[in-house]
């Protein structure tokens, strides 16, 4: 139902751009101001007020007593770190930065990370297992949050990909896996910066909680990784994928250009 949805958004979203022609620029702002509304709204609806703990030892047990007072706390994996979310970023920096030459740089970045990661997001959506009923899925306002705003930076995307003022080729593929790969890197140091390791005697024995921003670590499908090969291995197949999908979006613009110089 959510994806039928957010098909109708995408579709009514691009008719207005593309029939009224606005600026990319107005566009830009009205798109930021809702993406911040609707970021506030996401951390409101997703944080817990949780007990403060003290840890104790009782009858030669080790446990947390709860010491009567609460504190907000969002967890880790709501953080605006992932590809979506940082569209916030890209789209307030393509407001403000005036060197035409690194405005269309970026405007191919959003272009290429906001349509895979909408698109994806709305495929494959991480709330879903939040919720135990379709009832209570369509009647959520964090999931009304979540798929309409990945349909708008998927709106975003597709009118800055085909709006001349923006002026994004096929060749402009490179600065968005430039991009993808310096993020890419960078979610693997806040991946471990946010996962909680146990130790035992100075020793890693696992981890207690650990957060996945850019499926850095584990991988979409379930499949189980235990051997570091396996998972360079992984890592080999998700980067050779990454650019195979990048290409493809990419490819619209190709032809595109094919079809002017006729």
């Amino acid at each position: 139902m959510f994806i039928i949805i957010s098909i109708i958004l995408i579709l009514c979203g691009l008719a207005v751009c593309f029939s009224k022609k606005p600026p990319v620029r107005k566009v830009l702002k009205v798109c930021l101001c809702l993406a911040v509304v609707m970021e506030i709204l996401k951390m409101l609806l997703s944080l817990k007020m949780v007990p403060i703990v003290e840890p104790v030892i009782t009858d030669g047990a080790f446990i947390y007593r709860e010491t009567g007072r609460y504190s907000p706390y969002l967890m880790s994996e709501h953080l605006p770190f992932e590809l979506c979310s940082l569209q916030i970023l890209f789209m307030f920096l393509a407001i403000v930065i005036k060197d035409k030459i690194w405005k269309k740089r970026l405007y191919s970045v959003i272009y290429g990370t906001a349509l895979i990661g909408g698109i994806l997001a709305i495929l494959m959506s991480s709330i879903a297992p939040e919720y135990d009923s379709a009832a209570g899925f369509l009647s959520s306002p964090r999931a009304w949050e979540f798929f309409i705003y990945h349909s708008m930076i998927v709106v975003v995307a597709i009118y800055i990909g085909f709006n001349e003022e923006c002026d994004v080729h096929f060749a402009d593929f490179k600065w968005m896996i430039a991009a993808a790969s310096i993020l890419d890197c960078a979610s693997f140091y806040l991946n471990s910066m946010l996962s909680v390791p146990v130790y035992q005697n100075d020793r890693l024995i696992g981890l207690e909680y650990a957060v996945n921003f850019f499926s850095s670590y584990n991988n979409p499908f379930g499949i189980t990784v235990t051997e570091k090969w396996q998972y360079i291995l992984y890592l080999a197949a998700r980067i050779c994928v990454a650019v195979v999908v990048i290409l493809l979006v990419y490819l619209p613009l190709n032809i595109r250009e094919r079809r002017r110089e006729q």
